[in-house]
This record gives structure tokens, sequence and C-alpha cells, in this order.
């Protein structure tokens, strides 16, 4: 049965142009869901390290949406276009024509499903992303305190 978290989870993935119903499915097979990007968001991927501390900083300031980790690193959903012009090292923008592979909800740091797992699963209100220039500032920050990125 799905909880509260993963029906707003199904409404975030439905408007992301997935399919909740596939969604749910997968979900109760414990298994991923795959997630166009560039549709209600676009992700930006850095690092892990700087990733996290990225993360630790947002959430500091109260201004973190939905993030994943993988073996890529931490993949951080911001509006679609915002962070299109991105120059910081290591840092990658995912877009219109790419996915994430997102486990339930339920799946949080330090728990994981396939490699992948959430730092901030997506159980608030599915429009509640990421503002990129906040994200732009943690991450510059993040860099400088913890070394630059590879």
């Amino acid at each position: 049965m799905l909880d509260k978290h993963s029906t707003v989870a199904l409404e975030w993935i439905g408007r992301a142009g997935g399919s909740p119903g596939q969604a749910a499915v997968a979900w109760l097979a414990d298994e991923l869901v795959t997630v166009p990007v560039g549709v209600a968001w676009d992700v930006v991927r850095l690092p892990a390290a700087e990733g996290w501390r990225t993360v630790h900083i947002l959430q500091k300031l109260g201004e973190v949406g939905p993030v994943l980790l993988g073996p890529k690193g931490v993949e951080v959903m911001v509006p679609v276009g915002a962070a299109h012009d991105w120059d910081l090292p290591g840092a990658r923008v995912l877009a219109r024509a790419e996915h994430v592979d997102v486990p339930p909800p339920r799946v949080v740091a330090p728990h994981t499903r396939h490699r992948r797992t959430w730092i901030v699963p997506p159980t608030g209100e599915p429009a509640v992303l990421t503002d990129a220039d906040a994200l732009y500032g943690a991450y510059a920050a993040a860099l400088a305190t913890g070394g630059s990125a590879r």
C-alpha cells in the first residue's frame, strides 16, 4: 500500500510527464521509476562530496526541494531553464530528453534501492523546487570550503 508521501510523489511524477500508475506498480515492487527531466524541472548533478555539503547549506537556509543521490552524484531538482548558464566546475545540468531514476519516497539516505536514494524526498507540494540561484551560491560555498570538484 502506498502512503501519503508516495501519493504526493506520484503527482510529482505525473507533472513531469511520467506515468503515476506505472510508478505506483514499480514502487510496490521496490523498483526505480524513470522520470523525464526538462518538463516540470531540470536537474543539476553535483559531485557527491560537494553535493552533500551543498544540501546541508541549503537545509540550514530552508531552501531545498527534492534531492537524489545516485552513483553519479547528488541530483537537485530546479525550475526548468533556471540553471542553463551554470559555469561552476563539476556541475552538470540535465534538461529535456534526459531522465532520472527515482526510488520510492520512503527510501531516504542511508537506505538505498539499486544504488539510489533520496536525500530530500518529494513529499511536499510538487511545485516546490530548489531555487537555482540559491543552489549556485550554496555549491560555490561548498567548493570554497571543501576543495574543488574533480
